[in-house]
C-alpha cells in the first residue's frame, strides 16, 4: 500500500478516517452508500464526527446518496434522527434506478481524502489522498446527487 493510503478497521479506526476527511473539507462531504453499514453510520462517533462538521462553519453540507432508501429508517435510525435535527446540513436523498451509480462500494468523499469501504458489512475501508481517485469519483457522485430523489418521507417517519 502507497503511503497515500492507509487501512481502518474496525468501527473506532472508520470514525478515525471520517474525523480526518471531514477535518480537511471547506463545505461538502459526500457520502454513498451502496451496502448497509448501519453499524458505523449509527455509531456515536460517527454521529458526532458529523454534527461537529456541519456545526463549526455556516454553509457545510453533508450529503448522504443511498443506492436503497427503503429500510433508512430501520436500518439507520441515528442517522435519520441527526438528519431530521440538522435538516438544511445533513441532506439524503435516494439514487435513481435508472442511472449508474458513482461507484459499486460505498465511499466518503472530501476536499483532500477519500474513504473506500470495503464491500459487505465488514467494518473496514482504505483512506487514500490520492487526487486520481478522488476527482473521477466527485464528478460521478455529483451526477448521481443531481439525478437523486430527495428523501422527503423522513420528515413523517417520528424519530
Amino acid at each position: 500500500m502507497s503511503e497515500e493510503s492507509t487501512r481502518a478497521e474496525g468501527v473506532d479506526a472508520l470514525a478515525h478516517a471520517l474525523s480526518d476527511i471531514t477535518g480537511h473539507s471547506l463545505r461538502h462531504v459526500s457520502v454513498y452508500i451502496a451496502q448497509p453499514l448501519p453499524g458505523f453510520w449509527n455509531s456515536p462517533a460517527a454521529l458526532d464526527t458529523l454534527r461537529r462538521f456541519t456545526t463549526e462553519r455556516a454553509m457545510r453540507e453533508v450529503r448522504l446518496l443511498f443506492a436503497d432508501a427503503n429500510s433508512l429508517a430501520r436500518d439507520y435510525g441515528a442517522l435519520v434522527t441527526l438528519a431530521q435535527r440538522l435538516s438544511s446540513h445533513i441532506l439524503l436523498r435516494e439514487a435513481a434506478p435508472d442511472f449508474s451509480p458513482p461507484a459499486s462500494q460505498s465511499f466518503t468523499l472530501g476536499d483532500e481524502a477519500l474513504l473506500l469501504f470495503d464491500s459487505g458489512e465488514r467494518a473496514a475501508a482504505t483512506l487514500t489522498r490520492a487526487n486520481q481517485h478522488i476527482r473521477p469519483l466527485a464528478d460521478r457522485f455529483g451526477d448521481a446527487w443531481e439525478r437523486a430523489r430527495p428523501v422527503s418521507e423522513i420528515r413523517a417517519l417520528g424519530i
